[in-house]
């Protein structure tokens, strides 16, 4: 095997100390060192490739363990083929979508009740076999890529999912600006229950922590009832979580411990409303830096320092460069919202693996993240929504982001979202999806609170018309809303949330 980048994260751990602690699932099982992980990783990359599989080979990973699913996600990388991940959960014939949209050549997977048998493959971990099946010759399956990597879907929630190819170098060069902003050291425990088949916990959690010698907890989904009782357990000095799993955190009763390890809570996937930012930080006394990325820069784009963060921001570049143009491409003064627009090594290239429907994103070598955004004089960025969210009612601009947050200040709110629905003349207009702390609130008095609070500190333009109060509102698997869904139930479909 030819050794590369990823391979060379765990060579470095195990010259450090080969005993050191490097991975954790936290649903159970004993802590895995480096020297383990590097072992089960060799013993990987031979299974494979006495099965045929080769670098540059596009191989999809299904697996229940989330150790065993790093274990054999390292091996492919290491390998320079190709790791395509994929939901643990999904079923076949959604994992059959998946695989035609990445154009896998390989599934490692670990055998579930009631599906065919598949061929045994390698020996992964702790002795627990996957199985590796090659997909049936009559399938359109791409060519190999040119170089290992990563390929996964966008999320979709506002649109058609993707496929989004990242070689390596993107991978780690992502990971190491990660480590760098964070100040990760071998010292450090993070702990990462966010789905492993997403950018965020592969990068974020795994591989910036592998660069700098460090362990890492690991979970395909979070668990509110295990969720304190580990991190306190294994003594986490960092959590990388979610909006979604915050506000579920602030509304139970377990917290870190007295006296504990956690130096830091990081923010990601999905704006964090400054309401929870002030009831984490007055509650835990532990700070929360804000992030923003996303999949087609490797997950990290812009970050908040530990020290000097700035609520309601998402931080400043770090490892990719950021500009706001305005409606005529071109750059945007401080201040003035525009699209976000990004480059550098990380960034989504349209020549590499399925990547080539990037290209209509960019704009004058500028990718277009769709997100609307500003500068501050400092640097600091600060994001609006999305530019497709923005409603237009009668010529006048609505940033949903700003009435969510107005909305939040009220205590009776867990959650909500403003979408835009058609008005035959207007264009459009804005509505609100709450979500009350207790099922049992008056409706119709939450209702009429809410539209005084707004009429006080909004224009009247920017208040919602309606307001539908629900019990949850759709979720993808990183905690984002699917205002997609919400706009089809504002125009007829409102009752499936009653």
């Amino acid at each position: 095997m030819k050794a590369n980048a990823i391979f060379a994260l765990l060579e470095n751990g195990v010259q450090r100390d080969p005993n050191h602690c490097c991975l954790l699932a936290d649903d159970g099982g004993p802590w895995l060192s480096y020297r383990a992980v590097q072992d089960a990783v060799l013993s990987s990359i031979r299974g494979l490739e006495s099965s045929g599989v080769q670098a540059g080979d596009r191989v999809a990973i299904q697996m229940e363990r989330p150790d065993r699913f790093v274990l054999a996600w390292l091996a492919v990388l290491s390998m320079n083929a190709v790791a395509v991940p994929l939901d643990c959960r999904a079923p076949s014939s959604d994992r059959a979508r998946v695989l035609t949209l990445t154009g896998a050549r390989w599934l490692i997977h670990d055998g579930r009740e009631g599906e065919p048998p598949l061929p045994w493959g390698s020996i992964v971990g702790d002795g627990a076999h996957w199985r590796l099946q090659r997909p049936p010759q009559g399938a359109r399956w791409a060519r190999r890529c040119e170089s290992g990597g990563l390929i996964l879907l966008t999320s979709g929630t506002t649109g058609d999912p993707k496929p989004v190819g990242l070689p390596t170098l993107a991978l780690t060069h992502t990971a190491s600006h990660i480590a760098a902003v964070h100040q990760l050291s071998d010292q450090d425990v993070g702990y990462s229950p966010l789905p492993l088949f997403h950018i965020n916990g592969e990068v974020v959690g795994v591989l910036s922590s592998l660069l700098v010698g460090a362990a890492v907890i690991v979970s395909h989904r979070f668990h509110a009832g295990r969720f304190w009782l580990v991190a306190n357990r294994e003594n986490a000095t960092w959590l990388n979580l979610v909006p979604s799993i915050l506000k579920v955190l602030l509304a139970g009763d377990g917290g870190p411990r007295q006296g504990g390890r956690i130096r830091f809570i990081r923010s990601a996937s999905a704006p964090l409303p400054a309401s929870t930012l002030a009831a984490l930080t007055e509650r835990w006394h532990i700070p929360v830096v804000e992030t923003y990325g996303m999949s087609e820069a490797a997950s990290q784009i812009a970050a908040n320092p530990l020290e000097g963060s700035r609520p309601g921001s998402v931080g400043e570049p770090v490892g990719t460069e950021v500009r706001i143009v305005d409606e005529c491409g071109m750059v945007a003064p401080v201040g003035q919202i525009g699209e976000v627009e990004i480059r550098g090594p990380a960034v989504i290239e349209p020549g590499w693996g399925p990547n080539r429907w990037a290209l209509e994103r960019y704009h004058r070598g500028w990718y277009r993240t769709g997100d609307l955004g500003c500068f501050n004089a400092e640097g600091y960025l600060y994001l609006h929504g999305r530019l497709r969210e923005l409603i237009n009612r009668g010529g006048e601009k609505i940033f949903p982001r700003e009435v969510e947050e107005i909305l939040l200040e009220h205590p009776a709110l867990l959650d909500c979202a403003v979408v835009g629905r058609p008005h035959d003349l207007l264009g459009e207009e804005p509505v609100a999806f709450v979500v009350p702390r207790h099922p049992a609130h008056d409706p119709f008095r939450l209702e009429q609170e809410l539209m005084r609070m707004t009429m006080t500190r909004l224009s009247r333009f920017k208040c919602p018309v309606q307001y539908f109060v629900v019990n949850t509102l759709p979720k993808g698997a990183t905690g984002k809303i699917s205002k997609q869904s919400l706009r089809e139930w504002a125009v007829g479909k409102a009752s499936m949330f009653s």
